[in-house]
This record gives structure tokens, C-alpha cells and sequence, in this order.
């Protein structure tokens, strides 16, 4: 999509990202100029990090994921700036308060997901099942 991510940071072992830039063009970060490359670098170190998130789980979890596969890889997707806000705008022409409306951190309706469906950018999954 042309859209180059940051990692900033982890809050309890999960990635957090923010939109640094498209390609193409150079971001200033604390006075050095940061490429495409060096970005890449750090969403590439998104997998290293699920792949640690998944070993922490407890073992009921890691057979799941790593015997029978029913449970499938941890999957982190990237969605385009202005995602969340086209969310809060559909909720809110569904009756929602806008003064009341906080980012839901779970979707039950088929209609919402495909807000962010829509806006994925990026997808990046653990790439090997945790050890038993």
C-alpha cells in the first residue's frame, strides 16, 4: 500500500505501531534520517516478538497451536492511519454517542470488522509454533 510503520514499542510483550510515513519519502527521527530499510527492519522484528509471545502462553495453549492446529499463528495487522476514526464514524451513524464512544476491543458485528478488513495494510504472523 505504500505506507511505512513504526515500531514503538511494546505493551505487555505486544507490538505497538505507529504510521511514520509512505515510501518514498524520508522521516526525521530525532535528527537522522530513517529509510525505508531501517523501518522494514523493525517490522520485521514484529515476528521475533510474537514468536516470544507465543512461548509465554501456558501448554494448553502451545498443543493446541503446535499438535492438533487448532489454534492458528498470532497474527498482528496493520491498518491505514485514520482506520479507528472511519470505526468511531460507523458506530456513530448507528446511534452511538460521540462524546461517549470508546474503541471497542471486541467486534461482534460482521459490518464493523469490515471497517478494518478493509484499511489492512500489513499483516505479519509468528512464524513457527511455540516449543511444547
Amino acid at each position: 500500500m505504500g505506507d511505512i510503520l513504526q515500531v514503538t514499542g511494546l505493551y505487555n510483550r505486544a507490538p505497538q505501531f505507529k504510521f511514520a510515513r509512505r515510501d518514498s519519502m524520508v522521516l526525521s527521527i530525532q535528527v537522522e534520517a530513517t529509510t525505508e530499510e531501517d523501518l522494514l527492519k523493525g517490522l520485521n522484528h514484529v515476528t521475533i516478538v510474537l514468536c516470544l509471545q507465543e512461548e509465554s502462553f501456558n501448554s494448553l495453549y502451545r498443543e493446541m497451536r503446535s499438535k492438533d492446529g487448532s489454534i492458528g499463528a498470532l497474527e498482528v495487522r496493520v491498518v491505514q492511519q485514520g482506520t479507528f476514526d472511519s470505526l468511531m464514524e460507523y458506530f456513530i451513524s448507528r446511534g452511538a454517542s460521540e462524546s461517549q464512544y470508546k474503541t471497542p476491543l471486541c467486534l461482534n458485528s460482521s459490518e464493523a470488522l469490515a471497517v478494518l478488513e478493509n484499511n489492512v495494510c500489513a499483516r505479519f504472523f509468528s512464524d513457527k509454533s511455540p516449543p511444547l
